[in-house]
């Protein structure tokens, strides 16, 4: 038993790394900027994401005790590093998994890393490559290897977060949400493809928030007169309640008549 649990260390510190390495590609948005960022900047946040993605197939791929002490090096080295910002009583996140790691550093990530470490030494000496774990897996080795995830998730600060925002949700109005979120609502949206024509610029002159609703406003021309479109945008997602209206020159004023719309110049 003790041997299987050894044996399956090996594809889940492959899985961790690889996890950990892809959500670093992803960019942290506004918020609480990880202490990786913040010091090292985004360069060295992507390097350390492509160590871990290096790692992580190296261990699913090769037996070589060099990969599995450095897997192991680099676990102790995540400990001390959240370790001090513990000891310190800082703020900052780890950023240990990319954007989803934005809760500031505590105890139960001390816990995990040096947990990780443990499982990086004591599964250095299996003579199995990760892949080779996973092809020949039994029903004991699967199930040793599903509490040994759920083992992991518990001790995650990402998980505890995430259903702490589940039970106590942020009110939209106080909920931060990137500009791309928004941009990302807006394009798809019906209200954008009905005005895009009419766009003279692909960029706004103008954003700002008020509430639940971040408002984008863009040059436009209708009927060769110039105008604004103004869209406003959920912060919380969802295109099909992305709203626009048109916002005409102070000049001009809209007049109904048997004819149809006109607009007559009214002077200032």
């Amino acid at each position: 038993m003790i041997e299987l649990f050894r044996e399956v260390q090996i594809p889940f510190l492959a899985v961790v790394l690889l996890v950990a390495g892809a959500a670093k590609a992803f960019p942290h948005g506004a918020g609480r900027v990880p202490v990786m960022g913040r010091y090292r900047g985004e360069a060295f946040t992507l390097t350390v994401g492509v160590v871990e993605v290096v790692l992580g197939t190296l261990l699913l791929t090769t037996t070589l005790l060099v990969v599995r002490l450095a897997g192991a090096v680099f676990f102790a080295t995540a400990a001390a590093v959240v370790a001090d910002l513990v000891r310190r009583g800082s703020e900052e996140a780890c950023g240990c998994f990319g954007r989803l790691g934005t809760t500031p550093a505590g105890r139960l990530g001390v816990i995990r890393a040096s947990a990780l470490t443990a499982a990086a030494v004591v599964s250095a000496g299996v003579p199995r490559t990760g892949a080779e774990i996973l092809g020949s897996a039994g029903g004991r080795s699967l199930a040793l290897l599903a509490v040994t995830c759920v083992a992991f998730l518990a001790l995650s600060p990402e998980v505890v977060a995430a259903v702490e925002r589940i039970r106590h949700p942020v009110p939209c109005e106080l909920r931060d949400v990137p500009l791309d979120a928004t941009y990302a609502a807006l394009r798809p949206s019906a209200a954008w493809r009905e005005h895009a024509a009419s766009l003279t610029s692909a960029e706004p002159t103008d954003v700002w928030r008020e509430l639940c609703h971040r408002y984008l406003a863009y040059p436009a021309e209708v009927d060769g007169q110039p105008v604004e479109v103004v869209f406003a945008v959920p912060v919380d997602g969802g295109s099909a309640a992305v709203r626009a209206g048109v916002a005409w020159d102070p000049g001009w004023e809209r007049q109904d008549d048997d004819s149809g719309p006109q607009r007559i110049h009214t002077p200032v």
